[in-house]
């Protein structure tokens, strides 16, 4: 792997620091530190916390910066059946449960991996952290040629129970970057409830469920003083055959939701910042998932697919749990040209098959954050 450079930072969080820390002792700062790692035109540092486990800081793209932060806050899973409804870094933090890793043989999609133990240092003993590049792709094919293209995988899985998860960043030579969670393990089982399960092997039977992935993104487009726009594509005429396209600036903190008939995406953009054809730089969030999930009465944090906030210390990522604090950041504050605190919920409903029992295959879902504006050219233009 020649393109990936990859150099360890004097300060590191090591894994073994108690989730509950004493008074005297506060909880490590998200911020500082890190394993640093530079790859084709991207700069950023990994990290490990007790409770969100593998998290990025200081991301950049082209010496601008995009993101001061980036991570999972919480996995909330509600049944079918109405119970359980875990919230799976509340019971089974992600930092405390890492699976160990084999170098040469968990490579995802395959090659070779550079493999890390939980305090950032090389290692082939039990790592927990593997970085790849993916072969080049095909990403350009027209009038001006070809172009070929890879990407670089960071990623890391974590045991919660009999479920596992597989979180991974892949970063693009063009500037987007993709965050996935795989989905794979032992599903829940029991026998009997016919009514909200699946038989996957007599006599187990599976519960459906939704898996509702919140990321916490801190954007630093070129700087801190950020605005957040929405995107909606809207049909008008009589006949419904124009159509009006807008970016609307999102004022203050709110929660919104995702609307599959608008195209509806996000962008944070730098307003002060410009590109060559005198665009504000900004990064866009596409969303994925496969549904759109709406919690009971009062789990009120996941009544939005997208919370905005207004960066505070004590908030972004911290260690109080999400389910309890997340409503409590969205207070009507300000939030155009402030730093700005996306937090996204990927949802995945799961309905069990045959094929899933007893070794799940591995159900990827992801969304995507795209440059929009801020580089000056096409970055896959034949050279």
């Amino acid at each position: 792997m020649k393109a990936v450079t990859a150099s360890l930072l004097a300060s590191v969080f090591i894994l073994t620091v108690p989730l509950s820390a004493p008074a005297q002792q506060p909880p490590p700062d998200p911020l500082a530190g890190g394993n640093a790692v530079k790859w084709e035109g991207w700069s950023f540092n990994w990290k490990i916390l007790p409770r969100q486990g593998v998290v990025l800081t200081h991301v950049s793209f082209q010496n601008r910066s995009v993101l001061k932060y980036a991570g999972i806050a919480e996995v909330f899973v509600p049944y079918n059946s109405g119970e359980p409804r875990p919230e799976d870094q509340r019971f089974h933090p992600f930092g405390e449960n890492l699976i160990p890793l084999i170098p040469g043989e968990d490579c995802l999609p395959g090659g070779t991996c550079r493999a890390y133990a939980a305090d950032g240092s090389l290692s082939n003993d039990k790592p927990v952290v593997m970085i790849h590049e993916e072969a080049p792709s095909l990403v350009y094919l027209g009038n001006e040629g070809r172009t070929h293209s890879k990407m670089l995988i960071l990623w890391s899985a974590y045991a919660l129970g009999d479920y596992t998860y597989i979180v991974r960043w892949r970063f693009g030579q063009d500037g987007s970057i993709h965050p996935e969670v795989g989905l794979t393990g032992m599903l829940s089982h029991f026998g009997g409830d016919e009514t909200n399960s699946t038989e996957v092997g007599a006599p187990q039977r599976a519960l459906g469920h939704v898996h509702n992935i919140f990321f916490c993104l801190d954007f630093d487009i070129d700087g801190t003083k950020n605005t957040v726009e929405e995107f909606n594509y809207m049909p008008t005429g009589l006949e419904r055959e124009k159509a009006t396209a807008t970016w609307t600036p999102i004022r203050y903190e709110t929660g919104h939701d995702l609307k599959p008939d608008a195209f509806r995406s996000w962008r944070v953009v730098n307003y002060s910042s410009k590109n060559r054809l005198g665009h504000p730089r900004s990064y866009e969030l596409i969303p994925g998932g496969t549904g759109i999930y709406r919690g009971a009465i009062p789990e009120r944090f996941a009544h939005s697919d997208l919370w905005i906030t207004k960066f505070k210390p004590n908030e972004v990522p911290g260690e109080q749990l999400l389910a309890d604090s997340l409503t409590s950041f969205v207070n009507d504050e300000k939030i155009e040209n402030e730093d700005v605190v996306l937090w996204y919920m990927l949802s995945v409903h799961h309905q069990p098959r045959t094929e899933d029992w007893s070794a799940m295959p591995v159900h990827w879902c992801g969304f995507e954050l795209m440059p929009r504006d801020f580089l000056d050219e096409s970055p896959v233009r034949p050279k």
